[in-house]
């Protein structure tokens, strides 16, 4: 068996004619080039004219940015109309429910309005007992 791979045998050879060629005309018109005044500056592998990488900016992304905003007065926030609640529910199950009607409505099955709206079916279900919410499919 053979440890390493033997590159004479290879059908394509590393040094060809074409490229000595190429060879022989470039360093000629680098000699032409130096000869008429030219400089090369060589750049390194660290050395860049690039900007500065590329970094994300919370404050100006459209993901991030509501995180960033003023937040409204309390005043504001006091004279907002708060809708009515069925009695001992929770503040977030009146807007459940209003998600779960207008699926309803729609004709979605409670299994995927669960889904959708990131809901366990038995509490899309039980939501819709207390508000009197029919399906037009059940599955």
């Amino acid at each position: 068996m053979q440890r390493y791979h033997d590159t004479h045998s290879d059908p394509l050879p590393i040094h060809s004619p074409q490229h000595d060629v190429e060879r022989a005309n470039l360093d000629q018109l680098t000699a032409e080039f130096l000869m008429r005044g030219g400089k090369i500056q060589k750049v390194g592998h660290q050395m860049s004219s690039a900007p500065a990488t590329f970094t994300i900016n919370p404050e100006r992304s459209p993901v991030y940015a509501h995180l960033f905003a003023p937040t409204a007065a309390p005043a504001a926030v006091s004279q907002a109309v708060i809708p009515a609640q069925v009695e001992g529910s929770p503040p977030d199950t009146d807007r459940h429910a209003a998600l779960i009607m207008a699926d309803a409505v729609m004709g979605n099955s409670p299994k995927w309005i669960a889904r959708k709206h990131h809901m366990t079916e038995k509490y899309v279900r039980q939501v819709a007992r207390d508000y009197h919410i029919t399906f037009h499919k059940q599955r």
